[in-house]
């Protein structure tokens, strides 16, 4: 997997709007504490939706979860296939 660091260059407002949207989805996913296989799911396909994962993606998404849960980690539901 390569992982894009743009530090070099300012975000767009299409990537600052599509971060936003990250967070908002990120912040009601966790709202139980609890991320469900579907939530997941959409998460991931926000990220990989242009096929690739930046280091703003990743920040935002730590940054999320840290602010939201602090120091505990939220449940997984997990599904046999």
């Amino acid at each position: 997997m390569e992982i894009e660091h743009s530090k070099a260059k300012a975000l767009t407002p299409e990537e600052v709007q599509h971060l936003k949207k990250l967070k908002v989805v990120m912040a009601a996913a966790l709202a139980d504490g609890v991320l469900s296989e579907g939530e997941m799911a959409h998460i991931k396909s926000l990220i990989w939706a242009d096929n690739q994962v930046t280091y703003e993606e990743l920040r935002t998404v730590h940054e999320t979860l840290k602010s939201l849960m602090e120091d505990e980690l939220p449940l997984l539901y997990w599904r046999r296939n």
